[in-house]
């Protein structure tokens, strides 16, 4: 187990905080595990029976990252955590849902520890103009039309990668504050902003996400540029990001024309990233994850 006990996870206390929020909390499973390959891959393999379940890991030893790689997840006090439900929406509101998880988790974040925090799409989280986190959308067909959505959060909280060996900017939220940050505030400020977003009627999501997603916009206004594929067959884009669309793609501005994009490497000078922000098959949604390389 952790020594530090400002980092140290206990399910039953999170659980019973959680279930003083909302009706969706205090139906939620939380559990809590020292040790996992990977906590997104648990509850894939485990979609059936686990509706409504959080799972957090204090190290995960095969965590899912960029473009399916292998990402750091060490047990340094950093926020490892996934949760599945069970819906019937159609995949094009599902699409929407990690942009406007990210949404509530930056407002949950900032209004715990004045962390200025701001969105790259889909859903990556930037703490002045340095990477801190990321989320990764998986899906899984069930029985009766059901679908298991699995979202994973990954948070550098005390520590992050070297970014020397990541070649870009890195940070956690601890850089930015003075007083140690305990590791269960930040997972009960994803938690909650998850069951929130969980328990909006679609429309409201909708309605909310585009309410604020332009106020923590990484890259509007900014020159981006999109790349899609790879060789010969690959193809390169050149433009101003100008938001998100209503359905969640990446609207970019050519200058002759304004195109919506929803998948291909976006990058803006140092910063880059294979995003995807629709959900396509078992696997959707990918965004970068702290120290995925």
């Amino acid at each position: 187990m952790m020594n530090d006990g400002s980092q140290f996870l206990d399910g039953a206390s999170l659980q019973r905080t959680l279930a003083g929020q909302s009706l969706r909390g205090a139906a939620a499973r939380v559990e809590v595990v020292e040790n996992i390959r990977s906590t997104n891959a648990k509850l894939i393999l485990e979609a059936e029976r686990s509706d409504n379940h959080f799972l957090i890991a204090h190290q995960q030893t095969a965590g899912v990252g960029r473009r399916g790689g292998v990402w750091q997840s060490p047990p340094s006090g950093n926020l490892y955590l996934s949760y599945c439900f069970h819906t019937q929406q159609p995949l094009s509101e599902v699409a929407l849902m990690p942009l406007a998880f990210g949404v509530e988790i930056a407002q949950g974040i900032e209004s715990k520890f004045a962390s200025p925090l701001s969105l790259k799409w889909p859903n990556d989280l930037y703490l002045r103009g340095k990477k801190c986190g990321g989320m990764l959308l998986e899906t899984k067909a069930l029985a009766n039309e059901v679908m298991a959505v699995v979202v994973g959060v990954g948070i550098n909280v005390a520590s992050h990668p070297d970014e020397k060996l990541l070649g870009r900017p890195t940070t956690c939220l601890q850089s930015e504050c003075q007083e140690p940050i305990a590791l269960s505030e930040v997972a009960l400020a994803v938690m909650s902003a998850i069951t929130l977003i969980c328990e909006l009627p679609p429309a409201e999501v909708s309605q909310r996400l585009m309410r604020q997603w332009s106020k923590r916009d990484f890259l509007l206004g900014q020159p981006v540029v999109v790349s899609q594929g790879s060789g010969a067959a690959g193809t390169t884009v050149r433009g101003v990001a100008q938001g998100i669309a209503p359905d969640g793609g990446l609207r970019i501005d050519l200058g002759d024309t304004t195109e919506t994009f929803y998948a291909g490497d976006v990058s803006l000078g140092h910063v880059s990233g294979h995003v995807s922000a629709h959900v396509s098959g078992h696997v959707s949604g990918h965004a970068n994850v702290p120290g995925s390389e």
